[in-house]
């Protein structure tokens, strides 16, 4: 259960982290929301950099096309809110 956790941590903070850069204002309902509609992608896409939140946004950022449709929201959410 805690490996799962901080690995639902990592993919989180991959997603909202480096891929979207000065996240500081992302509440934690959104960080929630991420982790909730993404853990799952990456485990299926980037199962070899879970542990590394950049080399996971990476990744993540490359198979955008192949993300489920909750993720991709969520995802062109975080997008959106750091243009702002």
């Amino acid at each position: 259960m805690r490996i799962a956790g901080t690995l639902s941590i990592v993919v989180t903070l991959a997603l909202v982290g480096p891929a979207l850069a000065g996240t500081e204002h992302l509440s934690p309902e959104f960080r929630q929301q991420a982790m909730q509609a993404c853990t799952g992608d990456a485990m299926r896409l980037c199962p070899q950099t879970l542990l590394d939140e950049e080399k996971t946004a990476a990744c993540m950022k490359v198979y955008r096309a192949q993300l489920s449709p909750g993720c991709r929201a969520v995802y062109d959410q975080g997008i959106r809110a750091q243009r702002q």
